[in-house]
């Protein structure tokens, strides 16, 4: 742990100096110099870049939860070889690195008129993602007794409402985990926004906090674009604080039910 945060502390400490400090970057800095922070927030295109994040993270959980989540469901109750085969086939799909589409992927984005629009990135990193919560969803529901199923469909629900009614509170656990892990990817996306987004004003925080590292006249202010990075990094934080008591939640919950 110790090892993983030092980085972080690194961080914190350059965004607390001034350009002329040339100190050692693991000292503390003698004078602390928040003019950095204050930087920031008064050039105002960090809330430019916060909006198109929370856009963006928004549009990829939604779709890849939803319908990663009926998908899986599909999967988990059906008994025949083709949905065995779409099994075997999403685990395959996750072994891909997502490098190696990269051309194809640039090409069906220009085809498609979805370069620089943010629906159009949610929906690719949703697409991309969507094998892997297929795979964890199709585990967990794999648990989950049929007689659920039975039962709620005696009683005159539909298939959607037994999934969403019956199914689905069973497994806040594993959706809160899944919304964590794809809010995170999301939000920290770098090689797709970098080749889509080429428009500034749809430049998520990361492309911000990108262009804040890279020469500006020649001299880069590192001390406040280590500002700039701190700031962005707050938000995935905060996310994960406020969702960790559902993890726990779900799981008593799953188990008294």
């Amino acid at each position: 742990m110790l090892i993983y945060l030092l980085p972080i502390y690194v961080l914190v400490t350059m965004s607390l100096r001034t350009v002329q400090d040339i100190g050692s970057k693991l000292q503390f800095p003698r004078i602390i110099n928040i003019g950095n922070y204050i930087a920031v927030f008064r050039e105002g295109t960090i809330w430019r870049g916060f909006a198109n994040s929370i856009i963006l993270v928004v549009i990829t959980c939604s779709v890849e939860i939803v319908f990663g989540a009926l998908a899986a469901y599909g999967i988990a109750r059906s008994k025949g070889r083709f949905a065995k085969y779409l099994r075997y086939g999403s685990m395959t799909i996750m072994m891909i690195p997502r490098v190696t589409l990269l051309v194809g992927t640039y090409s069906l984005m220009v085809k498609t008129k979805m370069v620089n629009t943010l629906w159009g990135l949610g929906l690719l990193l949703a697409a991309t993602g969507m094998s892997a919560t297929m795979f964890f969803y199709v585990n967990f529901l794999s648990s989950i007794p049929r007689a659920l199923d039975e039962a709620a469909t005696i009683d005159g629900a539909s298939v959607l409402q037994t999934f969403f009614y019956i199914i689905m509170p069973q497994l806040k656990a594993i959706t809160v985990t899944r919304i964590i892990v794809v809010a995170n990817g999301s939000w920290n996306q770098y090689l797709m926004p970098m080749y889509l987004l080429q428009d500034k004003s749809k430049h998520t925080i990361i492309l911000q906090i990108k262009n804040a590292f890279s020469l500006s006249n020649g001299i880069p202010n590192v001390p406040k674009a280590c500002a700039l990075c701190v700031v962005g990094i707050l938000p995935v934080i905060l996310l994960y604080l406020f969702l960790q008591r559902y993890i726990i939640e779900g799981q008593i919950d799953s188990s008294v039910k």
